[in-house]
């Protein structure tokens, strides 16, 4: 496909030269095949009227040869004599005379007398004495002997009719002939009678049999003008028997002639034509040639100046391309200064001015041909809430300032970028030391004058030492190794954290747990666990922990704080309690179905405490179920209510309320426990197992845990005890009025089906003395 404005210019002008002589020759062509089809059409229809005069003409030349026959006195003598010999010899003699090919003699009721047709059946006596009463206006025809004949009958009278004499011609190929020599025009004449197919023409025999193949087809083109007939003629057809399609003449005009007049004109127009396109390809070539040549100039202008170079300026240009050569040098400066804006805003963070992350990415790639060094980065802590606190253009202007100082401080960068929001990326190059690095964060965190206030800040460093084995190559991986060591700062509490090795493992890890999680809740790899607690001072059991267990299909079982903690961080930990909250009461429903009264324990999350709306749907949820309100009770830890203090206890009193009990879980690992046990409606306070394990042996987890209980009971709050694994600490709790016990001792925690085992088979004579065999 030509591209060249000169090639186009030539192809446009050759189209529409092409297009125009094409479309006149067209309509010429088209306008002469039309003429010469009217003209033979016009031939054909004279031809067709020549041929019916020339048949009425020979009836009219029968019709007088028979008046003078019938109104012969010695003929009619003969007839009224019955004198055969007299009448085939008058029959004989004046058809000799008048070339006729039949005479016959028929009495005045049909019979026949006398014919010089040798055979004749009764069907045909009785077609022939049929024209004495249906005789045509033009000529009549019969049918004998799979041949047609142009009959005409007169009556013979003395006065009275004595007889009916008739002559007739045979539609033979001299009559056929004879229309060819007067019209031109080639003539068939075809008779079908008793199954058989008879043709008369002057076409060549290869023709007669194409004309019988379309057989069919003729009593249809009756009267009128068909080329489908026979191929490279118009022809048309005679009914010569009233229509019944039996007798016909087909009359054929070769289109040989006129063809041969189109052809010749169609190849002369032809020839004018090509020497008409070979002119107008040498014109438009001599014309195209004289434009494009200063537009060939402009390009090699336009190219110099696409390649950033100063073109020379365009001699004998038309006016019109000199101020385009202008416009594209003017051009060409303006695209270089976007073009460096574009490019520095590409690699630069647009607040700060340092290199961005992918300016970063490509910055390290350069100077980390070898390995060495310290990756270092870093952000500010509680940014968010700085944000909120100062209004986002003063919190812009803290980001440009820490940016502006992390320039100016000593030991110097090699690589300054800001990654995204308050988190920074710095290469060192040798590594800094630790002591090092504490000064260079003590300058960098002094107060910013912000507004006329001094802001100060906090920030959180996790580094990479690039000495360790990294590929310089794979930048990303260097990247992540520092985020997780920054986010291990973040989750530690850490002012500054060195990425280990095998971190990445873990933090690929916690992503595929924080992933999979909704997949497990969906396919069923989490289940319920229940673990007994038992009321030591009645030796029953009526309550029970649900627990929440995860088999992974990949990294087995996962233990619940690893993958609560992350579902907690990743605010999915809402899912997993509607899951344990729903399945719990599905499992209670299920138990008390089957005679079994148990009240079983959930916990709930910071996040679920601060949702007032759920001890209204846990409510309607067990109502639902036909589940009493004493069949479920929630635990909570100390952390969670710190989260939001005054929204949890709101919560916690709308649990209250509608008669759900209440547990703080893990008493005494916090700080302020005591602050706030006065303060939770709460019903039931469990002390952590890292207080209860070896009270047997520990005077001092004792004395806690005597303490403890002393004061729960002083606020008329039921104690639990988690973690008791020996027989010996289930009889010091009872003596310190301890009210439940949860452990090892009694059971681990365990399945549905085997916890109800479990239950069913628990006996008060076993908790006196429970063997060692329990012990897990």
């Amino acid at each position: 496909m030509p591209t060249s404005f000169r090639s186009r210019l030539i192809i446009a002008f050759l189209f529409i030269l092409t297009l125009t002589q094409l479309t006149t020759e067209v309509f010429v062509l088209s306008a002469t095949k039309r003429d010469y089809r009217q003209q033979q059409t016009q031939n054909l229809k004279i031809g067709s009227n020549f041929f019916v005069n020339m048949l009425s003409n020979r009836s009219e030349q029968l019709n007088q040869s028979l008046s003078l026959l019938s109104a012969d006195f010695g003929f009619k003598r003969a007839v009224a004599t019955g004198d055969q010999n007299t009448i085939s010899s008058v029959l004989s003699n004046h058809g000799r005379r008048i070339n006729a090919d039949a005479a016959i003699l028929l009495s005045p009721q049909g019979k026949l007398l006398s014919s010089s047709l040798q055979g004749l059946t009764k069907p045909n006596v009785d077609e022939l004495f049929a024209l004495t009463t249906n005789r045509s206006t033009t000529f009549d025809m019969v049918n004998y002997d799979h041949s047609s004949y142009q009959f005409v009958l007169q009556p013979v009278k003395t006065p009275t009719l004595i007889a009916w004499v008739g002559m007739g011609f045979s539609m033979d190929k001299n009559v056929a002939d004879q229309a060819k020599a007067i019209t031109g025009i080639d003539s068939s004449f075809i008779n079908q009678s008793a199954g058989r197919i008879n043709i008369v023409s002057t076409l060549p025999e290869a023709q007669q049999q194409d004309v019988l193949t379309h057989i069919s087809q003729l009593a249809k083109t009756v009267d009128e003008v068909s080329d489908d007939i026979l191929s490279g003629y118009l022809s048309t057809t005679i009914a010569l028997d009233n229509n019944s399609g039996h007798q016909l003449a087909l009359l054929h005009q070769s289109n040989a002639k006129w063809q041969q007049n189109y052809d010749a004109l169609r190849n002369n127009m032809l020839i004018v034509f090509a020497i008409t396109c070979l002119l107008a390809f040498m014109v438009a070539a001599w014309f195209a040639g004289g434009l494009t040549k200063p537009i060939y100039a402009l390009v090699n202008f336009a190219r110099t100046v696409g390649q950033g170079k100063d073109p020379r300026p365009i001699e004998g240009a038309p006016t019109e391309l000199q101020v385009l050569a202008n416009t594209l040098s003017i051009m060409r400066k303006n695209i270089q200064l976007r073009e460096n804006d574009l490019v520095y805003q590409s690699q630069h963070d647009n607040l700060t001015g340092l290199y961005n992350r992918v300016a970063a990415k490509q910055q390290l790639s350069l100077l980390l041909s070898k390995m060495h060094g310290s990756l270092v980065m870093i952000d500010i802590k509680n940014f968010r809430h700085l944000n909120n606190i100062i209004g986002f253009a003063n919190a812009d202007d803290l980001l440009v300032l820490f940016a502006r100082r992390l320039e100016s401080l000593s030991p110097k960068a090699q690589l300054i970028s800001r990654l995204d929001g308050d988190s920074f990326l710095l290469l060192f190059q040798p590594s800094i030391p630790l002591e090092k690095l504490d000064n260079y964060l003590r300058q960098l965190t002094n107060p910013f004058a912000i507004q006329g206030s001094k802001i100060s800040v906090n920030v959180r460093v996790g580094i990479v030492d690039l000495s360790s084995g990294y590929d310089s190559n794979d930048i990303d991986t260097l990247i992540r190794h520092a985020e997780i060591a920054l986010n291990q700062a973040r989750v530690e509490s850490l002012g500054i954290a060195i990425y280990q090795q095998g971190e990445d493992e873990r933090y690929l890890r916690e992503l595929m747990i924080i992933r999979d999680l909704p997949i497990a809740l969906t396919q069923g790899q989490l289940h319920l666990v229940f673990q007994p607690k038992v009321d030591i001072q009645t030796n029953h059991c009526h309550s029970a922990e649900t627990l929440i267990r995860w088999q992974h299909p990949e990294l087995g079982f996962i233990p619940p704080d690893e993958f609560i903690h992350l579902a907690e961080n990743s605010g999915n930990i809402s899912m997993i309690s509607d899951w344990v909250l729903t399945t719990t009461i599905k499992q209670l429903a299920q138990w008390q179905q089957q005679g079994i009264s148990l009240t079983v324990a959930i916990n709930l999350s910071a996040h679920d405490l601060t949702n007032p709306q759920l001890p209204l749907d846990i409510e309607q949820l067990l109502i639902s179920n036909n589940l009493p309100i004493t069949a479920l009770s929630i635990e909570i830890t100390e952390g969670a209510v710190m989260k939001d203090t005054q929204t949890v206890i709101t919560v916690l009193q709308q649990f209250r309320n509608i008669g759900l009990a209440i547990a703080i879980d893990d008493f005494g690992t916090g700080h302020s426990s005591l602050a706030y046990l006065k303060l939770l409606p709460v019903n039931e306070v469990k002390i952590e197992r890292s207080f209860i394990k070896d009270i047997h042996n520990d005077a001092t987890d004792l004395m806690i845990v005597d303490t403890s209980i002393r004061l729960i009971k002083g606020l008329n709050l039921s104690v639990v005890a988690e973690g008791v694994e020996s027989v010996e600490g289930i009889n010091i709790l009872r003596e310190l009025n301890c009210d439940i016990i949860q452990g090892y001792v009694y059971s681990k925690p365990l399945k549905a089906e085997d916890f109800i085992v479990w239950f069913q088979q628990f006996d008060q004579s076993n908790i006196h003395h429970p063997s060692k065999d329990t012990l897990r």
